[in-house]
């Protein structure tokens, strides 16, 4: 019964919309929305995140160089007053213990993969979005066009009704009747074009990068792909990979405090030069700082920290299992009500052919005809609203398991 839902889907896609190759690309999504104003800024901090790893790796370790000069005077009775030029030089630097080097390093590279997982979030939102904005323009200029045909069909039956008032067959009072239906159908029309352009503008303004065709055309996706795709259970989730980085990032931080404990000792030389010369100096010096409560207060909060990025990771998960699930259901349930949509219409249709040849031959009253084109006109509404709200599910669905953008193949 599901391979018939599936199969229904597909001949629904193809068969009621624009060709399947229409809709643009998804390279040119991509690019679409890789120039968008959020994914931008995320790619722009991964530049950010590769200075603050270079940084973390040299480390705030500088050589320190040092200078002094002046005037010595000796005041002595025996030896009368003297003056002598001094100076001194020297050179230190604050050397980072290994295990603290070690540490440095771990987070430079955590820095980077974490700004590198924001940016694979950022993208997949941006993705979500334009799914989103994409099916409002679809689901509106369908409806504009599903509103217009009848439209027109009324106006057409108008017509021939028209006819058969002159020639005595018909009653006036009918084809008011239809020309009010089509009037109604006709604003009907004009109002989800107006929805349509809203959308379109919405659409443009979001990703000023995409070349947006005349018309939003259908999700070109063949069954073999639906079919993959809905019986995928797997999924990535780039915010769980970034509250495991961050977690990841914190464990080491509480690590490095932890080690920072244990201050680093500072190595120097110092060079002088005192009494004009007649004595030099050579001194090596060693200094190390006496740790303190703020060292200690410092590991603390580095492990509390911790614990709350574990918690955040835990969150994280739930919510991706949730939106997965959720996502997973809508798709399977699109499939379901599309399926009832689509042999909706087919009996609907069926019965309005069938009542357009009684109506012309006189065995079917107007009565009949117009209600049954109500009933027509409601099952292809509905048709249009099931349809684009499974191009949304699909969309969704491979976006958030990762295979938006890659060729799927079936699954046994």
């Amino acid at each position: 019964m599901r391979k018939l839902i599936i199969l229904t889907n597909a001949f629904m896609i193809a068969a009621f919309s624009a060709p399947a190759d229409a809709m643009p690309p998804e390279t040119l999504i991509a690019e679409a929305v890789d120039a968008s104003p959020m994914v931008m800024a995320a790619k722009a901090d991964l530049d950010r995140a590769r200075a603050t790893a270079k940084r973390l790796r040299v480390g705030d370790y500088e050589v320190i160089v040092s200078g002094s000069g002046g005037r010595r005077t000796v005041d002595d009775p025996a030896m009368g007053d003297s003056e002598y030029t001094e100076w001194s030089a020297g050179l230190s630097r604050t050397v980072r213990l290994p295990g603290k080097r070690g540490a440095d390093r771990e987070l430079a590279s955590l820095e980077i993969e974490k700004a590198d997982a924001a940016y694979e979030r950022a993208r997949r939102n941006a993705l979500l979005e334009f799914v989103s904005l994409w099916t409002d323009w679809r689901a509106a200029d369908e409806a504009s066009r599903a509103a217009r045909r009848l439209a027109d069909d009324a106006r057409q039956l108008a017509g021939a009704e028209e006819k058969a008032v002159e020639l005595g067959a018909s009653r006036r009072i009918y084809v008011d009747q239809l020309r009010a239906e089509a009037g109604l159908l006709g604003l009907e029309a004009d109002r989800k074009a107006n929805e349509a352009e809203n959308a379109k503008a919405n659409l443009a303004a979001a990703f000023p990068a995409l070349v947006l065709p005349a018309t939003p055309d259908a999700l070109g996706w063949d069954t073999t792909r639906i079919t993959a795709l809905l019986d995928a259970n797997g999924f990535e989730s780039a915010a769980v990979r970034e509250a495991q980085l961050a977690l990841d990032q914190m464990q080491t931080t509480a690590k490095r405090a932890r080690l920072d404990r244990l201050p680093d000792p500072t190595f120097g030389v110092q060079v002088a030069n005192e009494f004009g010369g007649n004595e030099t100096s050579l001194m090596a010096t060693v200094s190390i700082p006496l740790g303190g409560r703020a060292r200690r207060a410092a590991a603390a909060e580095a492990g509390s920290q911790a614990v709350a990025a574990a918690a955040r990771l835990r969150a994280a998960e739930l919510d991706a299992e949730r939106r997965f699930g959720q996502a997973k259901r809508a798709a399977e349930i699109a499939a379901r009500n599309l399926s009832n949509a689509e042999a909706s219409v087919r009996t609907a249709r069926d019965a309005m052919d069938r009542l357009n040849k009684g109506y012309a031959m006189g065995a079917v009253n107007l009565g009949d005809l117009t209600a049954t084109r109500r009933t027509l006109t409601m099952t292809e509404q509905a048709l249009v609203d099931y349809r684009v709200a499974a191009e949304r599910a699909y969309l969704t669905l491979a976006i958030l398991n990762g295979s938006f953008g890659k060729s799927l193949t079936p699954i046994d």
